[in-house]
């Protein structure tokens, strides 16, 4: 489960000197999302200011900066904004500002005064990767011409075909539903499937690659992405190959109940 805007809530008032809060767009070992409107109404009746961590749901999962009160919003180049890593972005309030200012950490590379005085000249305190820049301007015409709210809808769609086919495998979706992410999703494994030789086999045989689990979850699920340029044929694709590998590895379900039960979803 993510995070809510009650416990926040209720950590404010108890620790009213807190500065900052930090929340993550989209927790990716997980497929989990917070309530960030929520979040960022409590937050902002109060000192502190909201750092949003959306280097992976960007662009995938709606997030209103300035409507919404989100002091800080950072992200990166190579997730939903359809690039090669490289860049960071990063957007910052008035109310961010001025606590930015009283801080007197030592810091030099990562110093968002002199990231603030370079950008009032349109220019950056230190060389950007300027290829990923152009690149950058390419992806952003990309996500105006199919429109903000078409991309997040697609994103949805993919999603919830990813979660059936799951289900239709037997498989269980990790992430409790009322807070799973549109980025990716987590599926659990059953007990006798090894889900890092799972993912070997599918890579290495059928050049099919997913995520696996970490930390505690290693080896008991997989993560399956339908953001940026995923398409719903490669979600198609994908569950065709991990229903072959399932059932070479032992797994009981009925061959193409997956498959049918994404293509359901696209063409409803």
């Amino acid at each position: 489960k993510a995070v809510t805007a009650v416990q926040i809530q209720d950590l404010l008032k108890a620790e009213p000197d807190i500065k900052a809060v930090f929340i993550t767009l989209c927790e990716t070992s997980t497929g989990t999302t917070p309530d960030v409107q929520g979040i960022a109404k409590v937050v902002k009746e109060s000192n502190a200011v909201l750092v949003l961590d959306a280097i992976s749901g960007l662009g995938v999962q709606d997030v209103q900066t300035d409507n919404w009160g989100v002091d800080v919003v950072v992200t990166g180049s190579q997730k939903g904004l359809m690039l090669p890593p490289g860049l960071a972005m990063i957007s910052v309030s008035a109310k961010a500002l001025s606590l930015i200012a009283q801080s007197t950490n030592p810091r030099y590379y990562f110093d968002l005064r002199e990231a603030k005085k370079a950008a009032e000249k349109v220019d950056t305190p230190f060389t950007p990767a300027i290829g990923i820049i152009i690149a950058l301007n390419e992806a952003i015409r990309l996500v105006k011409k199919e429109g903000l709210q078409n991309l997040f809808a697609r994103y949805a769609l993919m999603a919830k075909a990813t979660r059936e086919a799951a289900k239709a495998l037997n498989l269980k979706v990790f992430t409790d539903p009322s807070c799973l992410s549109n980025v990716l999703t987590a599926i659990s494994l059953p007990s006798n499937i090894d889900g890092e030789k799972l993912m070997k086999i599918m890579r290495d045989e059928y050049g099919i690659t997913v995520a696996g689990g970490q930390d505690k979850q290693k080896g008991k699920m997989i993560r399956i992405a339908h953001m940026g340029m995923i398409d719903e044929f490669d979600i198609v694709a994908g569950f065709a190959c991990l229903e072959k590998v399932l059932k070479k590895m032992g797994h009981t379900f009925e061959l193409g109940a997956g498959v049918a039960a994404a293509q359901k979803v696209f063409n409803a």
